[in-house]
């Protein structure tokens, strides 16, 4: 055997025993290069440990584990699979707003709606769940008196919790502002009626009347002045309004408020004595006091023909 033939061997065993190690390295984690290309380092002499060692170190360099062309490509389209916002509903092609599903012929189609607000929100649809408890789908009844419950449950806990923290901090306006805002929020929302509401409407009135106190402001006048109304206070709605006219004379939504009043109260000789100052005066109304003013403009021109 001459000693080519040998040098070539003690080369090729240097190069199987290379490759062993890094195959060794690359089992254990230590090195960073893609498996796949280990077989072709084995099938060049030196060239393919060398590039594969020089894979490694770049890697290194970059801080991070190399990730494969095809696993990158999967990982792209999973992210942006990812990203798609999908409806689970199975049945979304046979859905329909919940006011046309309460007289559409279907009880199942009425039946998965109303189940569908159940998981969801149920607060967003507090009116169209009232309306839903006069169904003739017994069902459907159930479940908007389910959720109509579920509702109250919530808003009596939030408001018992700001009352208590304002029967402990009377003199916090922070405290009184949340309270009211809690009571305001459970009157929009809560069908409750008789003399529960009527209770909760007459401790709203107290807490602006409060406010209005601490803050003299026309938006919180105007609530108070609103609520003596709704309340059918209309002596006092009328001092409410009075005394923020004179302190904001020239303020349209207390004049607003005013014509609000005098409607209510079926005083025609009222109204047009304050639409005239309104007009007068160039009180300014906005978009929506201008087309009330034109309204009861309308309405006195077609009472003198």
């Amino acid at each position: 055997m001459g000693s080519t033939t040998i040098a070539a061997l003690i080369i090729i065993a240097v190069h199987l025993l290379v490759c062993m190690t890094l195959c060794l390295l690359h089992h254990v984690g230590v090195l960073k290069v893609d498996g796949l290309l280990l077989p072709f380092m084995a099938l060049i002499p030196l060239w393919g440990p060398l590039s594969v060692a020089l894979m490694h170190s770049r890697a290194v360099l970059r801080g991070g584990r190399r990730i494969p062309a095809g696993l990158q490509e999967l990982k792209v389209e999973d992210q942006e699979q990812r990203n798609i916002l999908v409806d689970d509903r199975t049945d979304y092609a046979n859905t329909v707003p919940l006011e046309e599903a309460l007289i559409v012929d279907n009880p199942r189609q009425r039946r998965n709606l109303m189940l569908s607000i159940l998981n969801e929100n149920p607060g967003q649809y507090a009116n169209l769940l009232s309306q839903a408890r006069l169904n003739e789908d017994v069902e459907v009844v159930h479940y908007a008196a389910t959720a109509m419950a579920q509702i109250s449950a919530k808003e009596d806990i939030a408001l018992q919790q700001r009352m208590e923290e304002y029967e402990r901090n009377r003199d916090s306006d922070e405290a009184l502002d949340r309270y009211r805002e809690a009571l305001e929020h459970y009157l929009k929302s809560s069908m409750e009626q008789g003399y529960a509401r009527t209770l909760q409407m007459r401790r709203y009135a107290d807490l602006l009347a409060e406010r209005l106190k601490r803050h003299n402001d026309y938006r919180t006048a105007c609530s108070l002045a609103k609520t003596q109304m709704d309340l059918g206070s209309f002596d006092e709605a009328s001092h409410t309004i009075d005394a923020a006219l004179s302190a904001w004379p020239r303020q349209g939504d207390v004049w607003l408020m005013k014509l609000r009043l005098e409607a209510a109260r079926h005083d025609g000789e009222a109204v047009q004595r304050t639409v005239r100052h309104i007009k007068d005066d160039h009180i300014y109304l906005g978009g929506r006091g201008h087309d009330i003013l034109r309204f009861w403009l309308g309405y006195k021109e077609a009472g003198r023909a």
